[in-house]
């Protein structure tokens, strides 16, 4: 169990560091509801960088889902 939460945060710390989201931008920004998708997670990170740059959303985080071949794209709206 404690191997499986360090892996847990590791991968979650990778996955925000990816999407160059920050503590503080997450704590000034409001936190959209996932949103489940189909595919690759370059697809998820192509399809947030898009959110992002028509300001759809203020910034995202990309996690890999518990599915083969899915994701999750958590959204950030300016707070």
């Amino acid at each position: 169990m404690r191997k499986t939460l360090i892996k847990a945060a590791v991968v979650g710390a990778s996955v925000l560091a990816l999407t160059g989201i920050t503590a503080g931008a997450a704590q000034a920004s409001v936190q959209g509801p996932d949103i489940m998708g189909t595919g690759s997670f370059q697809d998820c990170m192509n399809w947030g960088k898009a959110l992002k740059a028509n300001g759809t959303v203020e910034d995202f985080a990309c996690m890999v889902g518990s599915e083969p071949n899915t994701y999750e794209l958590t959204p950030f709206y300016k707070g």
